[in-house]
């Protein structure tokens, strides 16, 4: 019997950056095997140094063996999320991967960035404008209704539990073709038969009236 099917799922983030960014990965992986998927973390133990553009090759890789991208877009060095991270959900989507977000910080960025009134209302200290959609991230990261969920175990839960339902849903659409495609090769067998058989008759009879 072959084994179950396990989805892969690209864990996006700055985790990379952590003084335990290798525990972290695995921490994470585990997390993931826990849901009966793999996890694809960017670091890998013994792993020698590597260019910018190997590092980021290397990511894009990654994704592009994923069947889900799950990505930490906590703020990051300030107000907004790692850029890197946002990259690659950006990637993800024109590859139109799913993604599940997640975040530390739950507030709406209207929350989040310090408004300073003497530059007008909903303005920054610099005189722009704070984008207010009631989103924990700018509003090419989330889209409308997409949930941000509070931790990477509840996102790589979600994650899986919508790639089985995926991948349910296309087997169902399948086994639905294989009974269409079976029931039409039985009407035209059917149909064949009846044909012959017909054909068969005349035969006969012509052959006993000429007797």
């Amino acid at each position: 019997m072959p084994d179950p099917w396990r989805p892969s799922l690209y864990l996006a983030g700055p985790e990379v950056f952590r003084p335990d960014a290798l525990a972290e990965g695995e921490r994470l992986k585990t997390v993931c095997a826990g849901h009966g998927a793999t996890g694809l973390y960017p670091l890998q133990e013994g792993e020698a140094p590597a260019s910018a553009d190997d590092i980021r090759d290397h990511c894009i890789a990654l994704i592009r063996r994923a069947d889900a991208v799950v990505a930490n877009i906590s703020p990051f060095r300030g107000a907004h999320m790692d850029p890197g991270t946002a990259f690659e959900i950006g990637y993800a989507e024109a590859l139109s991967l799913p993604v599940f977000l997640w975040s530390e910080d739950g507030r709406d960025l209207a929350r989040r960035i310090v408004a300073d009134p003497s530059q007008g209302a909903g303005r920054d200290a610099a005189g722009y404008l704070i984008e207010d959609f009631a989103k924990p991230e700018n509003l090419m990261i989330v889209r409308d209704g997409q949930k941000v969920l509070a931790s990477p175990q509840e996102a790589i839960a979600a994650a899986t539990v919508a790639l089985a339902a995926s991948v349910g849903a296309r087997r169902d659409e399948a086994r639905h073709r294989a009974i269409h495609r079976d029931t039409r090769i039985m009407v035209m067998v059917a149909l064949a038969v009846s044909f012959a058989a017909a054909l068969a008759a005349g035969w006969l009879v012509d052959w006993l009236a000429g007797r």
